[in-house]
């Protein structure tokens, strides 16, 4: 009689285990989701280009990111800086 009193008591806690693995796999979705959301994320800014060296380092010392001019602009539009910055 024991043995079928223990059977039915390990029955029983197997499905609570898998209910608790299964929530602690959810929570370290979570987890791992909302620290990738919370990494930094690119930003960008634009400015009228004077020169592909000092967009380069406008865009370093002030955002310490990367700058870059236009490399073809239409004839009546002055060229752009483009940098890329992390947030």
């Amino acid at each position: 009689m024991t043995s079928k009193v223990h059977t039915r008591v390990q029955l029983q806690t197997k499905p609570c285990l898998s209910k608790m693995a299964t929530l602690l796999l959810f929570l370290c979705f979570l987890f791992s989701y909302f620290s990738y959301a919370a990494q930094a994320r690119n930003c960008h800014r634009v400015w009228n280009c004077k020169g592909d060296i000092r967009c380069w380092e406008e865009c370093k010392n002030e955002h310490n990111g990367k700058g870059l001019c236009d490399l073809y602009t239409a004839p009546s539009v002055p060229k752009q800086c483009f940098c890329a910055y992390k947030c």
